[in-house]
């Protein structure tokens, strides 16, 4: 499962769990998230927004990866 998380209107902080990564978004930055496969009927992780962050947490084996706005991959 691929998605994006954006810094629209104001400073955003993504982190990632289980890793503790974080990463500062400037309005108009964003980070494509990308969550390992999964098999049918499971969850590969949850987005839990509160005011000024969002945390990308993974549920299922491997690791999530991301990539910023100007496409290079990050660590997560």
């Amino acid at each position: 499962m691929r998605f994006r998380v954006s810094a629209v209107e104001a400073p955003l902080v993504v982190q990632f769990e289980p890793s503790g990564m974080e990463y500062d978004l400037d309005p108009g930055d964003h980070l494509d998230v990308e969550w390992p496969p999964v098999p049918d009927g499971e969850v590969a992780g949850d987005v839990v927004y509160a005011p000024g962050m969002v945390t990308v947490a993974e549920r299922g084996p491997g690791h999530s990866r991301a990539w910023n706005s100007d496409g290079v991959e990050v660590t997560t």
